[in-house]
């Protein structure tokens, strides 16, 4: 018996020496896959030495002798700290990222797959000037230098055991459109449900519910838009449909279905010295790394007009230029335009073929190989026609084609390296308008105090149609014909008034409004929040810019509130104790704010929702009947029609069995109640805002590996804030990165974003600054005191 209690023991020992070993050698190599952070390097292609300065929090400061070698090292450093992350967004834009999983991404490869980037990125290429392919091939050989400077691969192909494949000039071009499907709709499923609003809802109450604009409008150039009147009375074939049973909702359903930012300029007339000032947030998707990179860059300008050029602000890994920041004359941000950038193509068949304007013709068929980790290739046809591939069939079965500027070499260039060299307002607004990347909303000020907002990205010339709904283009009438000239674009310069705003709300009217078109315009509620806090400054400086980034008012919920106490009088709550206890908490956590110890604010948010889905869910009901892809989230600009109902309760827009409009609140009071006792749990000390806005960034292997959490993901959060204020904030969406700087004194500005520089975990810059973040305490946003230096040599030299 000892001899085998001895045995054991020491098989034992020898399984816990071999795990330990294990994890040394996992450790070992995880460890070295650690950027370089000191020393010098030698890379093939340098004109001069690039020196690489990285302050506490990791963000560089990189110098060279020009742009080129600059770029080259930029590569250098994206590839050693967050290469993973770049590569996912390659295999995203090209629909490659079952070679690394396996099965679980081929649904989402096809879908990407149909727009055949891949081909795509290389006509880009191989078209633009040669000063701008120069630079992105520098970038690729810098960013291939610093994989290959690495000890070992980056730890997620340790953990996938693979290797990474090298960066190729036109993966830079695939990032760019992987950032196309994260800003514009891919599918047409809004276009596709305006279309499934014309055809099945009688025309006054369509106006009426899902109007152009709201009294929350705040546009820049001051227009309005006219306001449906409500429906006198319905046809006898438009009945209202009965209420579909009440559901426990999820809070989210109606409230985000916008993806956005907001940025802001203030021009030197209103600031406390003369100097304009541009602040920026743009608002994603939050996960590890975070999406963009900090860096600040430097080399000569040899024009005459200034020794040195220095850019500073965020990178997109994977791409060689300054997205968003300040050159020292020039600040500039972006948000989410939410103009109109692609049509549905209904198309009508003849045969086997599709007609055009020059007749029948036959569908371009183009095969499809996914590559698939494990497994067999998944191949698959697609089906392109002269306007684009085909994405669906309506819900008659008409097949539909997608025109999306996407599917131009037009929609995706280098532009942005123009916007860095700009030393006015005016020159980079005429270089934002020749860039093509997905359109945004571009503000920028010059170190002059002057102020400007116009379009980044390439805008069609719609004729004969407007783009609401999907049509034909069969006969010749409609189409887009070339791209608007950059002197046409709308611009808004210098205003009166000294201020810009952007929160992916309707900015223009009239001529201007018809050029962008609408693609789902978030209600003003945020932007003019943002607009009435600054119109309140005077003097102002970078430090109110921040308080505006912060503000958490719930200036839009606040009639909700009042709407919901009114409802829930005496004779109401009576014979209800969650109706009681709903007016009681409201009545005593509000506290005007999306503050993290109110229930108050998250009931009055869900009461809001429940009505709208009790009452469009109502009123669209023969659109979701029609069609299951129908969303009701994709209309939009429905809250002033909403809110008109519910205060003025037209007894004929009521369903057959609502009694009264104060049964439909009720009842939204009754299933809001009910999901938050039964859906989240009956303690009260669980309604609260932060219980729910508790955000959660995550490293995606963490996902796929949970034990690996704790290492990777920050740690869970309660924030403030919301989607119709300034701080839009939810479990995994929210500010990106904040900054605010006065172009030529960017000592002055500040900075910060979620997750740190790194996207090594054992790096000390895999978290540094995400505290700040949190909360929304200010760091520098110049880099600070170099901590570590790395040199890049040229190879042989």
């Amino acid at each position: 018996m000892r001899r085998w209690v001895k045995i054991a023991g020491i098989v034992v020992v020898a399984v816990l020496l071999l795990a330990l070993a294990a994890v040394l050698l996992v450790r070992r190599a995880v460890v070295g896959s650690l950027p370089q952070l000191e020393g010098e390097v030698a890379i093939a292609g340098l004109g001069a030495a690039v020196t690489i300065e990285r302050d506490a929090l990791g963000v560089p400061a990189i110098r060279g002798a020009n742009r080129a070698d600059v770029a080259r090292g930029l590569g250098f450093v994206h590839a050693q700290e967050r290469f993973f992350q770049m590569d996912l967004l390659r295999r995203k834009g090209a629909g490659e990222l079952s070679e690394l999983f396996g099965a679980a991404t081929i649904a989402a490869d096809r879908e990407s797959r149909l727009h055949g980037f891949r081909t795509l990125a290389r006509e880009v290429v191989q078209g633009l000037p040669e000063k701008h392919r120069r630079l992105l091939a520098a970038y690729a050989e810098g960013v291939n230098a610093g994989l290959t400077a690495l000890d070992r691969a980056p730890f997620e192909y340790l953990l996938l055991r693979l290797d990474p494949e090298p960066w190729l000039d036109e993966d830079s071009v695939l990032v760019l459109d992987a950032m196309y499907f994260e800003l514009n709709d891919s599918t047409g499923s809004r276009e596709s449900a305006h279309g499934l609003l014309a055809d099945l809802i009688d025309p006054e109450l369509a106006a009426f519910l899902v109007p152009s604009g709201t009294s929350w409008d705040a546009a820049l150039d001051g227009g309005t838009m006219t306001v449906p009147t409500m429906p006198a009375a319905l046809t006898d074939d438009s009945e209202t449909p009965a209420a579909a049973a009440a559901s426990l909702l999820i809070e989210d359903v109606a409230a985000s279905s916008v993806v956005g930012s907001n940025n802001w300029a203030v021009a030197g007339s209103r600031t406390a010295d003369g100097r304009a000032i541009l602040a920026d947030d743009m608002h994603l998707g939050l996960s590890l790394p975070n999406t963009w990179y900090r860096a600040s860059m430097e080399w000569p300008t040899g024009d005459g007009r200034q020794e040195h050029r220095r850019v500073t602000g965020v990178t997109l890994p994977g791409s060689p230029a300054l997205v968003a920041g300040s050159n020292s004359s020039v600040a500039w941000g972006f948000t989410n335009s939410y103009g109109d950038w692609s049509d549905l193509v209904i198309l009508e068949i003849d045969g086997e073929k599709y007609l055009t304007p020059d007749g029948p013709r036959d569908f371009e068929v183009r095969m499809e190989t996914i590559q698939v980790r494990g497994g067999e290739p998944e191949i698959f046809e697609t089906r392109w026609t002269i306007w684009g591939p085909v994405v669906d069939d309506d819900y008659l079965g008409r097949p539909r084609a997608l025109r999306w500027i996407a599917h131009s070499p037009e929609g995706a260039d280098m532009g942005l390296f123009e916007i860095e060299e700009a030393s006015t307002i005016d020159e980079a607004m005429a270089a934002a308008n020749r860039t093509g990347i997905p359109p945004q909303n571009f503000v920028c000020a010059d170190s002059t105090g002057r102020i400007g907002w116009t379009i980044i990205g390439s805008i069609p010339n719609r004729r004969g149609f407007s783009g609401l709904v999907p049509t034909s283009w069969a006969d010749g009438s409609r189409s887009w014909d070339g791209w608007l000239a950059p002197d046409a674009y709308p611009r808004i310069v210098d205003p009166e008034d000294g201020l810009l705003w952007t929160a992916n709300n309707r900015q223009v009217s009239g001529e201007f409004l018809e050029i962008l078109g609408d693609s789902g315009f978030d209600l003003g509620a945020r932007a003019q929040q943002i607009r009435d806090d600054l119109r309140a400054l005077s003097d102002a400086e970078e430090k109110d810019m921040l308080a505006v980034q912060l503000d958490d008012r719930a200036v839009f919920l606040d009639r909700w509130r009042r709407l919901a106490l009114e409802i829930l009088s005496d004779g109401a709550v009576a014979g209800h104790p969650s109706r009681q206890t709903f007016r009681n908490l409201v009545e005593t956590t509000w506290t005007g704010r999306a503050s993290i110890d109110s229930q108050a604010f998250r009931m009055v948010r869900t009461f809001r929702i429940e009505t709208f889905e009790i009452v469009y869910g109502r009123l669209l009901a023969p659109l979701s009947e029609a069609d299951e892809r129908f969303s009701i989230t994709r209309l939009g600009q429905w809250e002033d029609s909403l809110w008109r109902m519910v205060t003025e309760r037209p007894d004929h827009l009521l369903g057959p069995d609502e009694a009264s409009w104060e049964e439909v609140l009720l009842t939204a009071v009754d299933t809001t109640m009910a999901y938050l006792e039964t859906g989240v749990g009956p303690d009260p000390e669980l309604w609260t805002w932060g219980a729910r806005n508790t955000v959660m960034i995550r490293h995606p292997i963490s996902l796929a590996v949970p034990q690996l959490a704790g290492w990777l993901n920050m740690p869970p959060a309660q924030l403030p804030g919301d989607s119709m204020m300034p701080r839009v904030q939810s479990p995994g969406f929210g500010a990106s990165e904040r900054f605010a700087v006065s172009p030529g004194r960017e000592e002055d500005g500040y900075f910060h974003m979620p997750g740190g520089q790194s996207g090594h975990p054992l790096s000390p810059h895999y978290r540094a600054g995400h505290e700040d973040w949190v909360s929304g305490e200010p760091t520098p946003f110049l880099p600070g005191e170099a901590i570590t230096v790395l040199t890049l040599v040229p190879a042989g030299g």
